[in-house]
């Protein structure tokens, strides 16, 4: 059996479905934080933030690499994720009786729904900034450089754009707070006495991401960034 044809039989086992979802979560974990904790150099001020921003540009192919990259990774994710419920649902065809969710918690029952909303907050994120279809004004600073603190400022101060934004991070927070702790368990990591610790991991991470990506949308809307 060549190796190509075992990672086909790997990859369309549900343990194999698991660890892929695992593994390609992980990674667009690493650059959710990435991204954030580049994106708060808006709080740093205009100088700041366009030079973050002229560096990234300034990476080139390496830049549409890691998107295409990301792209690749987030389909495999999503893709996973429709066949593991395919899965689930056909191996429980009729609902039970009673729901019984008292071992559960709502970030995990909503994941679903979560990641949906997800989906469509970074459709219009790209659309947003990457694609720069929505009202993008070509400004410069007073080094010269693109001026993309004032645009994302300007954008994220409207109350329904950001309004939009502190809903979609509510919602990558929530995924977050129950993915990443799932991750943990799918990889064989949360195990032993570390466990308690680990299993409380994936709700703190949702919790800082969320609190860090809805600070910028809440200050330019309440005018702390302006």
């Amino acid at each position: 059996m060549s190796a190509s044809s075992t990672l086909r039989q790997v990859y369309r086992s549900t343990v194999g479905l698991k660890l892929a979802m695992a593994a390609t979560g992980l990674l667009l974990l690493l650059f959710v934080l990435q991204h954030l904790v580049g994106n708060l150099k808006v709080f740093g001020g205009q100088a700041a933030f366009n030079s973050y921003a002229e560096f990234m540009q300034s990476l080139g192919l390496i830049k549409w690499g890691a998107r295409f990259g990301l792209l690749g990774v987030l389909v495999v994710h999503v893709a996973c994720a429709l066949k593991l419920r395919a899965r689930n649902a056909a191996a429980r065809p009729s609902r039970y009786a009673v729901q019984r969710s008292h071992a559960s918690t709502f970030y995990g029952r909503t994941m679903m729904i979560s990641g949906v909303l997800v989906l469509v907050y970074i459709a219009y994120h790209i659309a947003h900034f990457t694609g720069e279809l929505v009202s993008y004004e070509p400004l410069t600073d007073a080094a010269g450089r693109r001026d993309i603190y004032t645009n994302f400022v300007r954008s994220l101060s409207s109350p329904l754009i950001g309004g939009f934004y502190v809903l979609g991070n509510v919602a990558l927070a929530l995924h977050v707070a129950h993915g990443a702790s799932s991750m943990l368990r799918t990889l064989g990591l949360s195990q032993g006495r570390f466990r308690p610790a680990l299993e409380k991991l994936g709700p703190v991470t949702g919790l800082l991401l969320g609190a860090g990506n809805v600070s910028m949308p809440l200050a330019c809307m309440l005018g702390i960034i302006h």
